[in-house]
């Protein structure tokens, strides 16, 4: 929460992690992926990730949670705009998916991670 002493530095990889989705999301030369349903696994943990980022870093968490479900369905719908990319509802799914789970799994200590990185690892009071 707000008692990070790095909190501006956490809050840029923040920054950079939304800037990757937007930008894996949106480029005409989407990454390959192999395997049947690979990129749902990319999608959940990425919208995860930033969640579970940002679940650390705010107190108000539901405005995080409604903006990144936002950024997630929006992203897709966006996407019919770019030649090489398509719509697909599942991926929307899976972008919403991973936003809920990390909400729900990132309270209470796990919310803390970073705090405990700060303290314990980095030894900063």
């Amino acid at each position: 929460m707000t008692n990070l002493r790095y909190l501006k530095l956490w809050h840029l990889i923040g920054a950079l992690m939304i800037a990757f989705i937007f930008y894996v999301s949106l480029t005409p030369h989407p990454i390959q992926l192999s395997g049947q349903g690979t990129d749902k696994l990319y999608h959940f943990s990425g919208y995860f990730g930033v969640m579970a980022w940002y679940a650390q870093l705010l107190k108000r968490r539901t405005i995080a949670v409604l903006a990144f479900i936002v950024m997630g369905i929006g992203l897709e719908f966006t996407q019919m705009l770019v030649n090489t990319r398509s719509f697909e509802w599942a991926d929307m799914l899976a972008n919403v998916s991973g936003v809920v789970i990390a909400a729900l799994l990132f309270r209470g200590v796990l919310a803390r991670l970073l705090t405990l990185f700060e303290t314990k690892i980095l030894k900063l009071t």
